[in-house]
């Protein structure tokens, strides 16, 4: 998903000279605590409610306050994410090649377009693991979930460059995720939890993960 994909229409924008009181009302009436500064079509900096609060009421919104976080319409969600992850704003602004504002992306929007792309409303398991780097095959792991008959649906990798473990997080298609969970012990992986999307596991399937993982310590 782009940038240009996650934009709200809705999100008011301010405007240079536009007075303190003025800006504070906009956000309050938006229910956002940041807000895109715009001069005739160009983007020209965020500013954050706190800092107005600082300013003097009845005096014009100061320069001193913005900054120019911002991607471009053709930017990728991670793009988006990492930039949201990076300022304490509520809000993205998206502007062209030559600095114009396009619009701008809520954290609302960027989360609702995350959950999409890693399927969190659909049935299924989610397997944590630990694998030494040298170790790390994504092949492999597909290969072991689908001679279970079941399918990756999600597969995300986090290094760790001081021990050099990777840590791995699966979704798979299937509740039961015990058959997984065997095949992966069998090949020498740390499992480290397995956690369940919908439903309540039974009793039986409980169990017999709780024997798993405690086999999987020893």
């Amino acid at each position: 998903m782009k940038a240009k994909d996650m934009i709200l229409p809705e999100i008011p924008l301010l405007t240079p000279g536009m007075s303190v009181k003025q800006g504070l009302a906009t956000m309050q009436m938006s229910g956002l605590s940041s807000l895109p500064i715009v001069d005739e079509g160009s983007y020209v900096g965020v500013v954050h409610e706190k800092e107005l609060f600082r300013d003097d009421v009845a005096g014009k919104i100061g320069r001193e306050n913005w900054r120019t976080p911002s991607v471009r319409e053709e930017s990728h969600l991670f793009d988006v994410v990492n930039q949201l992850a990076q300022y304490s704003d509520d809000i993205l602004p998206v502007v062209t090649t030559d600095r114009r504002y396009v619009g701008a992306i809520s954290i609302h929007s960027a989360l609702v377009a995350v959950a999409h792309l890693c399927q969190t409303s659909s049935s299924g398991a989610i397997i944590e693991l630990e694998i030494p780097r040298e170790d790390y095959s994504a092949t492999e792991l597909t290969r072991l979930v689908e001679d279970n008959d079941c399918r990756v649906m999600n597969l995300m990798i986090r290094p760790d460059e001081k021990t050099g473990i990777w840590k791995a997080c699966l979704r798979i298609d299937r509740e039961d995720a015990t058959p997984v969970l065997r095949s992966l012990e069998r090949f020498d992986y740390r499992v480290v939890s397995c956690y369940q999307l919908h439903g309540v596991m039974d009793e039986r399937i409980e169990q017999r993960i709780k024997e798993l993982m405690y086999y999987l310590e020893m």
